[in-house]
């Protein structure tokens, strides 16, 4: 019998969580634009039009399950300040050199 290839686990479970972390950035960046809904986005990844609880979860930096979720202002209903959560994306962006989305973020944080 062959031996669990636990390293081979591991790579897999860390890219995994990279792929996780990237679809909240990008799920959180479309929703802060305004250039998606939440409830869009949860069309797009089950492909089902439909109630909210119908859908596949999709990954976002807040929590759109809270009582006062504002579609339009998701980032004051999270656990950290809104500047915080901004300031987390642009360092994000800054990394991955995505320099015209810190842009926009850096536009919202200034409102």
């Amino acid at each position: 019998m062959e031996e669990f290839n636990w390293e081979l686990f591991k790579a897999d479970q860390s890219e995994f969580e990279e792929e996780l972390t990237r679809s909240a950035f990008e799920n959180t960046y479309l929703i802060l634009t305004g250039k998606a809904t939440y409830e869009n986005i949860l069309d797009k990844q089950s492909m089902q039009p439909g109630s909210i609880d119908q859908h596949i979860e999709a990954a976002v930096l807040f929590n759109p399950f809270s009582k006062d979720y504002n579609p339009t202002f998701p980032h004051l209903h999270n656990e950290v300040s809104r500047i915080e959560l901004i300031d987390c994306m642009i360092e994000y962006y800054t990394e991955t050199e995505e320099y015209e989305k810190c842009s926009e973020l850096v536009k919202i944080k200034n409102k």
